[in-house]
């Protein structure tokens, strides 16, 4: 997962976290459509015409009204335990709790959440090919107006525990960032007792708070009708529009694995971006990965490695 900044973290990232909070300020979703115009039309002019298919079709148009889209599995059950195989060794980290790191074998009794850093996700098999399908890209792409930077990505596990869970993820939220949609990828099977994915659809479409708020489920319920539970098999997957309101439920049989890629416009600016090697790189789009892939090391110079 990308690590968020910290005011401690030098002028720029101060800057870049009043930037965060200055777009914020825009709560009008009339005057939010207005900028995100102007920000396709600024993009365009400095990187040129948007080249990329972008998918006109129903999808697009029921994630428009919905805020989400159910998809059919994106992975088969091969490739979930192939993954799972992969990562079951690979450490932890409690980011939401104290930071420390453990293996799923060693999991603390009292942990909720655990994330993989980084590079794990980034070299994990079938993340890229999966973040980089182009079926996937065309849909953001089509949703958002222009091609799509993958401004986020992560491997979370949700492990049961006593209560609602102590995570904001774990409680009806909204993500505020501007120009974003989110693919949801469930590596294990999920059904009501293991942490499905809860959103209220079209909720999306509400005028957006000043303030990031946890929203209690008898709001959710009176306010808008409820949610929809995203329930299915490892593979299964639902796009959102994460300004609408959700929540990953704590699960309370067994524990969740799930893979989260998000497409933006712009870079967030709360993340603190720090691109990881990837030996395939070549295969992917420079622009659309350059948040999580590093760039190709610059050749040694003659003069460094002279001839003897």
């Amino acid at each position: 997962m990308q690590k968020y900044l910290s005011v401690r973290g030098g002028a720029r990232a101060r800057l870049k976290l009043l930037g965060y909070y200055a777009q914020r300020v825009c709560t009008s979703r009339r005057l939010r459509r207005v900028t995100t115009r102007a920000l396709i039309a600024g993009l365009g002019a400095l990187h040129g015409r948007d080249g990329r298919p972008r998918e006109p079709g129903p999808r697009v148009a029921i994630l428009r009204a919905q805020g989400f889209l159910r998809m059919d599995r994106l992975l088969s059950p091969c490739q979930c335990a192939e993954m799972l195989a992969w990562l079951r060794p690979r450490p932890l980290i409690a980011a939401r709790g104290n930071g420390a790191a453990f293996t799923l074998e060693t999991a603390p009794r009292d942990a909720n959440i655990g994330d993989y850093p980084l590079e794990t996700v980034v070299n994990c098999p079938h993340v890229l090919d999966l973040a980089n399908r182009p079926d996937m890209l065309a849909l953001a792409a089509g949703y958002l107006g222009y091609t799509p930077v993958i401004t986020l990505m992560g491997l979370r596990w949700s492990f049961p525990v006593d209560g609602d869970g102590d995570a904001d993820v774990q409680h009806f939220h909204r993500d505020v960032e501007p120009g974003s949609i989110k693919l949801l990828v469930y590596l294990t099977d999920v059904d009501d007792r293991s942490g499905p994915h809860h959103y209220v659809p079209r909720s999306h479409l509400d005028r957006m708070p000043l303030r990031m708020q946890r929203y209690a489920d008898p709001d959710v319920q009176r306010r808008h009708g409820g949610s929809i539970a995203i329930i299915g098999p490892a593979g299964t997957a639902v796009a959102i529009d994460n300004k609408g309101i959700h929540k990953g439920v704590p699960p309370q049989a067994r524990p969740r694995l799930l893979l989260v890629i998000q497409y933006s416009l712009l870079p967030c600016l709360m993340y603190e971006y720090a691109p990881v090697p990837y030996r395939g790189r070549a295969r992917f789009s420079p622009y659309t990965n350059r948040l999580m892939i590093a760039p190709q090391p610059a050749p040694a110079s003659a003069a460094a490695h002279p001839t003897p």
